[in-house]
């Protein structure tokens, strides 16, 4: 299983994640040498226009295409990112225009457990957009091991290194052992890539706070999850932590869609 990057969808708006969120994309594009496709969803004329003069003067001389839609946002990012094949969707996870109601709650999250393909998610105040330090958390879920691809892709491409977190709501022998061993499967197949790469273990509490005190701690500048963690415990929407890491993380978010046809197979990494 590989994972590559040749269309990226940014949806846009007049705040300043947004255009954070743009500036990652555009790096992303670079690295990938792939395609840009910007989008706006209009409720208001003058807003648009400012948007669309703004993501111009951001954008330079950076190959892209830009268009313009109406109706319900989240189903009409949903809807672009079909009708295009993206291969990403980057997102900014706070607006302060016509998006507010978009980009905050629930609404973040339907964008992200609807969307087919990986979303990068970007708070406002974040600086660094080059990710050159990924963290992966492991926990005790197969689908767990499914973003191993996509972090390898990324780390080669960005020359970054890769720090696996094992992490569990357990401290028990069992969850030890399982995320240990999906660790240890990880590590060696990410070295094997001649990537850098580190692991940890900390286990029970909150995982989504353990991983991003881990981040904060390690001074990384992206955390990939799926849209599951731990479903065996109880989730809901995304699943718990995942939906909580999106809504609460200083650090950006990819979000890996779960495949469920790898569920019933324990295919080699």
């Amino acid at each position: 299983m590989s994972f590559s990057i040749n269309k990226i969808l940014v949806p846009v708006d007049a705040s300043n994640c947004s255009t954070v969120a743009l500036k990652a994309a555009i790096s992303l594009a670079k690295a990938y040498q792939a395609s840009l496709y910007v989008h706006h969803v209009i409720e208001n004329a003058d807003v648009a226009e400012k948007v669309k003069q703004e993501s111009k003067h951001l954008l330079g001389d950076s190959a892209y295409q830009y268009t313009e839609g109406k109706g319900n946002v989240y189903k009409e990012i949903v809807a672009k990112a079909l009708d295009i094949s993206a291969s990403l969707i980057v997102m900014g996870t706070h607006g302060s225009t016509g998006f507010q109601e978009f980009w905050l709650g629930s609404n973040t999250n339907k964008v992200v457990n609807s969307s087919k393909c990986p979303v990068l998610t970007i708070r406002d105040g974040v600086n660094r957009t080059d990710f050159k330090k990924i963290i992966m958390p492991m926990d005790t879920s197969f689908e767990s091991r499914q973003k191993v691809p996509v972090v390898v892709s990324l780390a080669s491409k960005l020359k970054a290194s890769v720090h696996i977190l094992a992490v569990s709501t357990s401290k028990d022998k069992e969850a030890e052992f399982t995320t240990g061993n999906y660790s240890r499967q990880a590590k060696d197949s990410i070295l094997d890539h001649g990537i850098v790469c580190t692991d940890e273990k900390r286990l029970g509490g909150n995982i989504t706070n353990t991983t991003i005190a881990y981040a904060q701690e390690t001074d990384a500048d992206l955390i990939v999850i799926m849209t599951e963690q731990e479903p065996q415990i109880g989730s809901f929407f995304l699943g718990k932590f995942a939906q909580q890491m999106v809504n609460n993380s200083p650090v950006p978010v990819l979000v890996v869609p779960t495949r469920d046809d790898l569920i019933k197979t324990d295919a080699r990494l």
